[in-house]
């Protein structure tokens, strides 16, 4: 199943149409340097007729490959999001559903992926380990009541 297409005509109030297969990686088109498809995504969608209006909802399975924010490893990111679309009509004689889907996985996406740390601290990909921040000096304001500072600054007359 890839592009995901279907023709409106056959979704009638009483038998609504249900989309099942997987769409391949290519159809996401998610070739960035800090993302990339390589995984089928699993398409599970039902379209029901709302009077002329079609209403689409479903779920979107696959696995992505990102970049890690910390170490910089590639690193898997399994994505699970529910789709949901109203299509007003008129409708064309067939809809290509793909763009849709590519959005909703799209959004998906963090702004920053970081492997989950273990226990220890350590890196699950890469090895290396991490330690928290030190702790801020007293008296700094990092550590220290920022408030307090602010208010010590003197305005001009």
């Amino acid at each position: 199943m890839s592009p995901v297409i279907f023709q409106p005509a056959l979704v009638t109030e009483m038998r609504p149409l249900e989309l099942v297969g997987e769409l391949k990686p290519d159809a996401i088109a998610l070739r960035e340097p800090m993302a990339k498809a390589e995984e089928p995504v699993k398409v599970e969608l039902l379209v029901t007729r709302d009077g002329d209006n079609l209403l689409v909802m479903g779920t979107l399975v696959t696995t992505l490959a990102v970049v890690c924010g910390r170490c910089a490893a590639w690193m898997p990111l399994p994505v699970r999001t529910q789709s949901e679309h109203l299509l007003e009509a008129p409708h064309p004689a067939s809809i290509d559903l793909t763009p849709l889907l590519r959005e909703d996985i799209l959004l998906e996406l963090p702004l920053n992926a970081a492997c989950q740390l273990g226990a220890d601290g350590r890196c699950p990909i890469t090895g290396e380990l991490y330690q928290p921040p030190p702790e801020a000096a007293p008296g700094s304001l990092a550590g220290g009541d920022v408030w307090a500072a602010l208010s010590q600054i003197k305005p001009k007359n």
